[in-house]
């Protein structure tokens, strides 16, 4: 049997640029910086963590069973941030005052707001703008 999940606890992302890619999750998008170091930052998303990471950073070392690893970027990423419905407007009108380039807005049957942008290295980014979400045993 499968151990249910309770959330996300962090996204790693591979940045690079660290000092850049930290001013723009924490001032674009106002995540709390809840840490720096010379390689990685951790900044607060909701009830989760984005962590940002230079290239070679996030290391797993050896084990009984696989060899070492380090995330080394260049895949770009997609992740998707729910805002509340009420905060639409003024978000894509946050993304324009810092001149992020973004796709949409476009919305669904419901009226809720799509817009993708790009962070400073091109992972593609989602504001879903919508009331709540249904707890996952009532999910649609």
């Amino acid at each position: 049997m499968a151990v249910p999940i309770v959330q996300i606890a962090e996204v790693a992302v591979v940045v690079t640029d660290l000092d850049r890619s930290v001013r723009f999750y924490n001032e674009v998008l106002g995540m709390p910086i809840l840490g720096c170091e010379a390689a990685s930052a951790s900044l607060r998303s909701g009830d989760g963590l984005i962590g940002l990471w230079l290239p070679g950073a996030w290391k797993v070392p050896p084990s009984d069973n696989s060899q070492p690893m380090a995330l080394g970027g260049g895949n770009r990423q997609h992740f998707n941030f729910w805002i509340h419905k009420n905060d639409a407007d003024a978000a894509l009108e946050n993304l324009k005052k810092h001149r992020v380039k973004y796709f949409g807005p476009r919305y669904n049957k419901k009226g809720e707001m799509h817009v993708d942008f790009m962070d400073p290295d091109g992972h593609m980014l989602e504001y879903w703008a919508r009331e709540s979400f249904p707890p996952p045993d009532k999910e649609a």
